[in-house]
């Protein structure tokens, strides 16, 4: 048994793991599972935190870590099933999450096997094994999920295999990991994140999420290549990570206010997977950018966390709205992995996601463009990618809004998501709380018409063009008015014109309909005490919060009787 290490200096990112798993073992309930003080359900997936209290048990020799990992352990069992696999909560059957639970009890056993009692290694090892199986059975090419699954699955075979030394399942991995690779596109888009995995809209946009890819897609690919010692794919995943930092914000957070799943979207990434550390850290042995962009990352969810709690976003704890145990549980998992690969304490250089001056940069996967302006980065985005879901709490930012505004400086200014916030996804979602007004943050005008309500912001049919000039971006978009319930359009010839202009510290915002039409509101959502707002149009202003993002924000309201002008800076 190794001595505490109590004494030795802490760096900060063990401090704040050790955090983490002081509240999870401070909330571990009599069977095992977590309280949620969001949501008063156990969530199923808290297995997953057996590998990061087993972390914390070798660095300090306290022993309540083991007890809870054992704890961990029997709640396990009440959501298993005699053939291996594991469903996803009391309530949902779904037994896809299998996949993640494997691979967890794997690096359970890989790092430390050597220091679990024999009891609790055979128990872990024994639900490993039966785990591996169900996967390797029934997550084959053809299983009816999304991606994540597959990449996962890819992992879980490749651990399997090289742990048993069992080719079949060494070559159902190395099948899956090509599958995988084969559904990237040119700008490291995984497409996938809905079905069918190759599936294009109307305007060939793919179904991708960049929350899910992050957080849970590519970490698991790069287990899965590193075990299967493939050069070639940890290349490939080096490429595509890299060209996805366009879309890590200089704070460390993941724009994904258009992915075809934001529903579940964090400030930091997304809600039940397990964050993007492990990969960045494994994929910095290759380019010192990723160890940059892990810091950043890092950060962003050292200032998420008030009392061992990982909150959604930043201004949960200042609204007083409670943190879901996901967040906790699930990202303790990447950083655990990350400081046993090596979290080096870096120095961040400038943001590593962008060139300096102007860039306007086109993804035609997601028909979306970002804008670097000056200290400005922005997201305009007609992404058509909807899914089942879409009317159940699942339609993204779309229509031309401008989706994210950051300022390098003044933080984020806009952070769109979903237009309405339900339980797509109920026990894998936190409930909407009593005393806030929950609200969307996406730019948009509304219209409402026989008691129907119609918007701006799901058109994916709208146009968009941007170009830079100089030190100026302009933008241009044009979007019908459509329905959240049924995907309806309104008039024919009704639509909404904006134009944004970036000149040095401002943004100039024009915005106004096609015909005049009685009650039509613009609706600008500003992130509280972020920037200054002219306008000579008169508006109401309230403050709200929404859930994905987790941001407070003042919410700007003006008629489009005539057209608006609004400057930000």
């Amino acid at each position: 048994m190794k001595q505490p290490k109590q004494q030795r200096a802490m760096n900060k990112h063990k401090e704040l793991l050790l955090a983490w798993c002081e509240y999870l073992i401070n909330n571990q309930t009599e069977n095992g599972g977590f309280r949620c003080e969001a949501c008063d359900i156990l969530h199923g997936r808290a297995d997953n935190a057996v590998f990061p209290l087993l972390y914390e048990y070798n660095e300090t020799g306290d022993k309540r870590f083991l007890d809870a990992a054992g704890k961990v352990m029997n709640f396990r069992k009440l959501l298993s099933k005699d053939d291996g696999s594991v469903q996803n909560d009391f309530e949902s059957p779904w037994r896809g999450i299998t996949a993640f639970s494997a691979v967890n009890l794997f690096k359970s056993l890989f790092y430390f096997e050597k220091i679990i009692p024999e009891d609790l290694k055979s128990e872990i090892e024994k639900a490993f094994v039966s785990s591996a199986k169900w996967v390797h059975e029934n997550i084959v090419v053809g299983f009816h999920s999304y991606i994540n699954y597959y990449a996962a699955s890819s992992a879980v075979n490749a651990m399997y295999g090289i742990r048993y030394g069992d080719g079949e399942y060494l070559e159902s991995a190395r099948e899956l990991l090509k599958y995988c690779l084969s559904h990237f596109t040119e700008n490291g888009f995984l497409s996938g994140e809905g079905q069918p995995h190759d599936a294009l809209t109307e305007k060939g946009c793919v179904c991708t999420d960049i929350g899910y890819e992050v957080e849970e897609s590519l970490p698991c690919l790069v287990d899965a290549a590193e075990i299967l010692n493939d050069e070639k794919a940890l290349m490939f995943l080096t490429e595509k990570m890299r060209k996805l930092l366009k879309f890590m914000l200089p704070d460390g957070a993941w724009d994904n206010s258009f992915g075809s799943r934001n529903y579940k979207w964090t400030y930091y990434g997304s809600r039940t997977s397990d964050g993007c550390l492990s990969a960045l850290v494994r994929l910095g042995k290759y380019d010192d950018i990723f160890f940059d962009a892990a810091e950043r990352n890092f950060e962003l969810l050292y200032k998420c966390t008030v009392g061992g709690r990982l909150f959604g976003g930043m201004d949960y704890d200042k609204c007083g709205v409670r943190p879901c145990v996901h967040h906790t549980f699930c990202h303790a998992v990447s950083l655990a992995d990350a400081l046993l690969t090596g979290f080096p304490d870096v120095k961040k250089t400038e943001p590593p996601i962008r060139k300096t001056g102007t860039e306007v940069k086109y993804f035609p996967e997601t028909d979306t463009y970002k804008v670097f302006c000056g200290k400005w980065i922005a997201t305009f985005s007609g992404y058509d990618y909807f899914t089942s879901n879409a009317k159940n709490g699942a339609a993204h930012s779309s229509g031309g809004a401008l989706s994210m505004l950051y300022h390098e400086e003044k933080g984020t200014v806009i952070a769109g998501s979903v237009y309405e916030y339900k339980l797509t996804e109920p026990n894998n979602m936190q409930r909407i709380p009593d005393n806030i007004r929950h609200s969307c943050l996406i730019p948009r005008a509304e219209y409402e018409r026989d008691g129907e309500l119609y918007t701006s912001c799901l058109d994916g049919k709208a146009e968009i063009k941007a170009d830079a000039s100089g030190d100026t971006v302009t933008v241009e978009t044009c979007s019908g008015f459509v329905s959240p319930n049924g995907f309806k359009t309104a008039d024919e010839d009704l639509f909404l014109t904006a134009k944004y202009v970036f000149d040095g510290d401002n943004i100039k915002i024009s915005v106004c309909t096609s015909v005049k039409k009685e009650g039509i509101k613009f609706i600008l959502p500003i992130i509280s005490d972020s920037v200054n707002i002219k306008t000579e149009a008169p508006n109401a202003r309230e403050k709200i919060f929404f859930l994905p993002g987790g941001f407070s924000a003042d919410e700007y309201t003006f008629s489009l009787d005539e057209k608006i002008t609004v400057t930000l800076g």
